[in-house]
């Protein structure tokens, strides 16, 4: 399969959008902390972070020209001119504090790389080409998370309260980014070898890469673990009708579809 086989594919174009938008928009959060990081080593680590996440937004834009749907504005394929419409909510505002910067890490980059993960043998070889240089990069970010996350639960009191919150902060959306399993754009993409697996699939995998840490920490998510089938399951119902399928992000609470 080649760029020029797919220029009319709306599914990936989204979902492709969606992938640089929010890399973009980490690297911007993250790079306030090159600076303002609690520790030396974690400033050090921020700004290899920042670099990692704005260089692979750069890998990814580039696609965007190979499809009819970027062809209105050019403007829209540069990094620099776009507009990051298609990012998490919650990375519009400044993070609030480091925990912030944990929980994106730990939670969002995460699920982004689950996705990385079922694209790294896509028949969309150029997709499948920047997963596999992506996760390269993503397995210092993961252990990055790991650690901190787990650092600052354990400390306790007014520090564990604070990871608890910017955790629970980004839990649902970074849930949902995934789709709902019925979502078109992903089973389009899966049905078609550019990924691997169904939304419900991939959020299985997300909370199998995440909850041996919640679990060491003692903190409780509303999900299950299904010893039959040996896997990870949201217990919760999440907020699809605040879910916005076209920019796969969540809007304010009080507001439903459009």
């Amino acid at each position: 399969m080649t760029t020029t086989m797919r220029t009319d594919h709306a599914a990936l174009f989204a979902v492709l959008s969606s992938l640089a938008d929010n890399k973009q928009a980490i690297g911007r959060r993250y790079a306030f902390w090159c600076n303002g990081a609690p520790t030396l080593e974690a400033a050090v680590a921020a700004a290899a972070m920042t670099q990692d996440e704005l260089g692979h937004a750069r890998t990814l834009y580039p696609l965007l020209a190979n499809f009819t749907q970027a062809q209105a504005d050019p403007a829209q394929v540069e990094p620099e001119t776009r507009t990051l419409n298609y990012a998490l909510s919650f990375l519009d505002q400044d993070f609030a504090g480091w925990s912030d910067f944990v929980a994106t890490n730990f939670l969002l980059d995460t699920a982004l790389t689950t996705f990385f993960v079922a694209a790294q043998r896509s028949i969309y070889e150029p997709l499948g080409a920047r997963a596999r240089k992506i996760l390269l990069e993503e397995r210092i970010h993961a252990a990055h998370a790991d650690g901190w996350v787990r650092r600052l639960m354990k400390a306790g009191g007014a520090v564990r309260a604070t990871m608890s919150a910017s955790l629970l902060g980004l839990w649902e959306e970074t849930l949902c980014w995934f789709g709902p399993e019925d979502d078109p754009a992903m089973q389009r993409l899966h049905q078609e070898g550019i990924i691997d697996a169904t939304p419900d699939a991939l959020r299985a995998r997300f909370l199998h890469t995440i909850m041996p840490a919640l679990q060491a920490v003692d903190f409780e998510m509303p999900v299950a673990f299904d010893s039959e089938n040996n896997t990870w399951r949201v217990t919760q119902a999440l907020p699809w009708e605040r879910w916005d399928a076209v920019t796969r992000r969540l809007r304010p609470q009080g507001q439903g579809a459009q």
